[in-house]
């Protein structure tokens, strides 16, 4: 007897995925506008199971900002866009410049004085 896909879960996947990948590109093009070495990932460790929070890390050196967004939020575009998306810029930006107040010796770009 064969089963039946549960086509509700394939489709929660695949719109995961593609908000994943939207989010991982509007990140990267973030770190690239500033010239930095941002390491970034979503959900490090999770497969999908229908997540209720999602958690992205940003790493710069020894440096990690763990922030946790909501599914709902995670999942639609224009809410990602104006829940959170200017609060990644911060992290980024927070992490790539060290508490002496110049940018982290691993970064390409000098501070401007």
């Amino acid at each position: 007897m064969s089963q039946i896909p549960d086509t509700s879960i394939a489709a929660d996947v695949r719109a995961y995925l593609t908000a994943r990948a939207r989010i991982e590109k509007q990140i990267t093009r973030l770190v690239q506008a500033r010239g930095i070495a941002v390491g970034v990932e979503i959900d490090p460790g999770q497969s999908y199971s229908r997540l209720l929070t999602h958690q992205i890390h940003l790493s710069y050196g020894r440096r990690v900002r763990i922030m946790a967004i909501d599914h709902e939020t995670f999942m639609n575009e224009e809410l990602f866009e104006t829940l959170v998306l200017h609060q990644v810029k911060a992290a980024i930006d927070e992490l790539a410049w060290s508490p002496d107040g110049s940018r982290g010796a691993s970064d390409r770009r000098t501070a401007s004085p």
